[in-house]
């Protein structure tokens, strides 16, 4: 799917194929590509370095929020949207689509503040002098995972969640 493309006007399905493939794709791909040279930056570190201690728990906790956080999409909020493409009133498990699109708001507002948080810690990703190779890896790594989740939050907050709910809004009435 073409990342210049229109997604005011392109259909709700499009766009979240589009985010499917493109950034919850790149999210799980980008974290598991992550974690053997944190592991590896970390043995070789011995603990010497407390930014790398907070970097593991950042990497940590937006793992472990991200990733139910995906499922909830995928599974549950995103077949929705799809469906208000078609003919008819989709069944809303939840009752408006401005429920769970509060919810995953919520979410991304705490992801945000991991991601300022880590961006920070790290000096928006510049590894110390004399860093090793894996270490700079690393904190390339991380910066393409926080500037993919900006942009993907960015599309589902401003583009895909507010042409949800007006498209169930005029579907109801």
């Amino acid at each position: 799917m073409n990342a210049d493309a229109d997604w005011r006007a392109r259909p709700l399905s499009e766009l979240v194929q589009h985010i499917l493939q493109t950034h919850h794709a790149f999210t799980r791909t980008a974290f598991a590509r992550l974690r053997t040279p944190l592991a590896e930056t970390l043995a070789a570190d011995g603990g010497a370095n407390a930014e790398l201690a907070l970097v593991e728990r950042m990497f940590g906790e937006l793992q472990d929020e991200l990733f139910p956080h995906l499922m909830k999409e995928e599974n549950i909020l995103f077949p929705y949207i799809e469906e208000l493409d078609g003919a008819g009133v989709p069944m809303a498990p939840f009752g408006t689509v401005a429920m769970p699109v509060q919810m995953m708001k919520r979410d991304h507002e705490r992801d945000g503040a991991v991601l300022d948080a880590l961006c920070e810690v790290t000096r928006n990703f510049t590894p110390p002098s004399g860093a090793s190779a894996t270490h700079a890896a690393l904190y390339d790594g991380l910066r393409e995972l926080v500037a993919d989740l900006r942009a993907h939050i960015e599309l589902e907050n401003d583009v895909l969640f507010p042409r949800a709910i007006e498209a169930e809004r005029r579907k109801r009435t």
